[in-house]
């Protein structure tokens, strides 16, 4: 792979609904594998930047244990109060057994 993806894990170190915490350029994320999708997010709560590493996966929703709030892997968008802002969601791409994400730029983010 070419930057800007990062190695963060091997892809066999994670089994499906469950979630690694990595560190990329200085930041956390956390890889998420549901089925056999592997979703990439920022270990942040938009609601009180509170790692989502201390929650749990709801299905393909990561649940921040602070205040309850959802979120979607997919889409990084809120699914209940108190949260009303998305988190950052990154690009995903598994080669030769390797987890890469992108942590230059949140595929949610406003161009």
């Amino acid at each position: 792979m070419q930057p800007p993806y990062v190695a963060v894990a091997n892809a066999e170190d994670l089994e499906p609904g469950r979630f690694l915490k990595v560190e990329a350029e200085g930041r956390a994320f956390l890889i998420a594998m549901i089925g056999d999708d592997f979703y990439a997010v920022e270990d942040l709560c938009s609601h009180e930047d509170y790692p989502l590493s201390y929650g749990c996966l709801d299905g393909d929703r990561i649940k921040c244990s602070l205040h309850g709030s959802r979120f979607s892997l997919k889409t990084g968008e809120p699914l209940d109060e108190p949260a009303d802002q998305p988190i950052a969601t990154f690009a995903v791409v598994i080669d030769e057994g390797q987890i890469w994400i992108d942590p230059s730029r949140a595929m949610n983010a406003a161009d």
